[in-house]
């Protein structure tokens, strides 16, 4: 069976710190952006998604900060902005029913502006964050459908992040799969665990130990928990 790129893209971030699914959507992403802004900056398809989706998403849209890139920053704003002016030239207020009325019929209260609100919304999904989705879709089918061959590099790996174990158990089918999944983050976790305590241990004034591995183990546990930090731009 030919194992797709994911495969090896799965194999070489277990061997790397943190989740490796955060690690490879925080680099998709990244990717995305860095195509974006120095070969695609005017293109008319991209410039109009960006105006549809009213930007990009804040975890994203900070990876337009990045060295050399503030004119291509720059192109892309002022398209949003653009689009944004334009539908404050051409709103107007919609008068609100009466409050009694509205709580009559048990509506929610709206105001004035609730239809200017709605157009200056995201029309269409953040462009990062429909890519980032399309490809953690194919992460999690080959990490399930080449379990056996990742299984020795996850057992040995920090585990994945609380949030993306949840989506990989979603589709898992069988028990078999089932269980060397929880055998293997149950691994990841145990040690995760051992760090913590050993961490919380030598913060002992008494505790006269030096720090090892376990030194950055609140920041991993952070991760474990939550997902890897938002990537900023570079």
């Amino acid at each position: 069976m030919t194992k797709p790129s994911a495969f090896f893209d799965l194999q070489q971030a277990f061997q790397e710190a943190g989740c490796p699914f955060c690690r490879l959507l925080n680099r998709t992403a990244d990717q995305y952006i860095d195509g974006v802004l120095w070969e695609l900056v005017n293109d008319p398809d991209i410039r109009q998604e960006l105006s549809r989706s009213r930007g990009y998403c804040p975890r994203h849209a900070w990876l337009l900060v990045r060295h050399g890139a503030s004119l291509g920053a720059a192109i892309l704003m002022e398209e949003v902005i653009t689009t944004l002016l334009d539908l404050l030239a051409q709103a107007r207020f919609d008068p609100p029913p009466p409050a009694g009325l509205g709580r009559l019929f048990g509506q929610r209260q709206t105001g004035g502006g609730d239809a200017l609100a709605d157009e200056l919304s995201p029309q269409t999904d953040c462009p990062v964050c429909a890519l980032t989705r399309t490809t953690e879709a194919r992460y999690i089918r080959a990490l399930l459908d080449h379990l056996p061959e990742l299984l020795p590099y996850y057992q040995n790996s920090h585990g994945l992040c609380l949030p993306h174990f949840r989506q990989v158990l979603r589709q898992t089918q069988d028990p078999t799969t089932f269980n060397h999944l929880r055998r293997a983050q149950q691994a990841a976790w145990k040690r995760l665990q051992h760090h913590l305590r050993e961490f919380i241990r030598k913060n002992d004034h008494n505790v006269r130990e030096p720090f090892g591995v376990e030194g950055d183990s609140w920041l991993r546990a952070i991760e474990a928990i939550a997902g890897a930090r938002p990537p900023r731009g570079v």
